[in-house]
C-alpha cells in the first residue's frame, strides 16, 4: 500500500504547525508570568529595579527553551528532506507523531519555568540581598522543569530519524497497527510531560518564594525542592518508557 510523496509532505507540515503552535501557547503564557512578577517586584522594591529586571530577563530567556525545541522540530519538518515516498504510511505517522510529541510537551515545561520565574522576581524584591542566590535558585527549577522538554525533544528527533522504512510486503492492519504505535508514542510522551513540567515549575517557584521570606532555611528549602521535582519528574520518565517500546517494540 505505496504512499505519495504529497502525502508525507502534508504529514510533515500538519507536524510542523503543531509542534510551533502548541509550543507557542505556554511559551509566551511562561514569559508574561515572569514579566508580572517583576512588574510587581519593582512595584514594591523601587530601590532594586536593576536586580529584578535582571532576574526578570534571564528568567524568560530560560522559560522560552521548550519554544525553542518545538521550534527547532518545526523547522526540521519543513526544511528536514522528508519529501521523498520511502517510508510510506510509517514515515507519514513518524512525522505526525514528532510535531505532536514536542508541541504538547512544551507545555508544561513552559508553563513550569515561568511560574518559577516569576515568583523568583517577586521573592528577590522582598530580599534584594539574597537576589544571586534567589536567581541561582530560580535556574536550577527552571532547568529541572525543562527536563521533560528534553524527553519530548529526544522521542521527536526518534521519530524523525530512527523509525523503519514501511516494508513493501506488508499487510494493511500491520500498518494499521504500527502508524498507530507511532502516534501513540507522540501522545505519550506529549500529555506526559505536562503534569511533570508544570508540577515542578511550581515547587521551584514556591521554593523560591520561601527563600525570599526565610534565607536561613535556604538550604532545607533547595534539599526539599530536589526531592520533590524528583518524585514529579518520574511519571515522566514512565512516558519515556512507554514512547520507547512503542516505537521499537510493537
Amino acid at each position: 500500500m505505496e504512499l505519495s510523496v504529497e502525502y508525507i509532505r502534508i504529514a510533515a507540515y500538519l507536524g510542523a504547525g503543531i509542534s510551533v503552535g502548541l509550543g507557542a501557547i505556554t511559551t509566551g503564557v511562561g514569559s508574561g508570568l515572569i514579566a508580572g512578577g517583576g512588574s510587581l517586584g519593582v512595584m514594591k522594591q523601587p530601590q532594586a529595579n536593576d536586580q529584578i529586571f535582571r532576574t526578570m530577563l534571564i528568567g524568560q530567556a530560560a522559560s522560552q527553551t521548550a519554544g525553542i525545541f518545538a521550534l527547532v522540530i518545526s523547522m526540521l519538518l519543513i526544511y528536514g528532506g522528508f519529501d521523498t515516498p520511502e517510508g510510506g504510511w510509517f514515515k507519514a505517522a513518524t512525522l505526525l507523531s514528532a510535531g505532536i510529541a514536542m508541541g504538547i510537551g512544551s507545555l508544561g515545561p513552559s508553563l513550569g519555568a515561568g511560574y518559577s520565574g516569576g515568583e523568583a522576581c517577586k521573592s528577590v524584591a522582598r530580599m534584594p540581598k539574597h537576589g544571586n542566590f534567589i536567581m541561582g535558585n530560580m535556574l536550577i527549577g527552571q532547568a529541572l522543569a525543562q527536563t521533560s522538554a528534553i524527553f519530548a525533544l529526544l522521542i521527536s528527533l526518534l521519530l524523525l530519524y530512527s523509525t523503519p522504512n514501511q516494508p513493501v510486503d506488508i499487510s494493511i492492519g500491520r500498518i494499521l497497527i504500527k502508524t498507530l504505535a507511532f502516534i501513540g508514542a507522540g501522545l505519550a510522551i506529549g500529555f506526559g510531560t505536562i503534569g511533570p513540567g508544570a508540577g515542578i515549575g511550581y515547587v521551584a517557584g514556591k521554593a523560591n518564594d520561601m527563600m525570599g521570606r526565610f534565607p536561613k532555611e535556604k538550604s532545607r528549602i533547595m534539599r526539599t525542592m530536589f526531592l520533590g521535582a524528583a518524585i514529579s519528574q518520574s511519571t515522566a520518565i514512565y512516558s519515556l518508557v512507554i514512547a520507547f517500546l512503542l516505537i521499537f517494540a510493537v
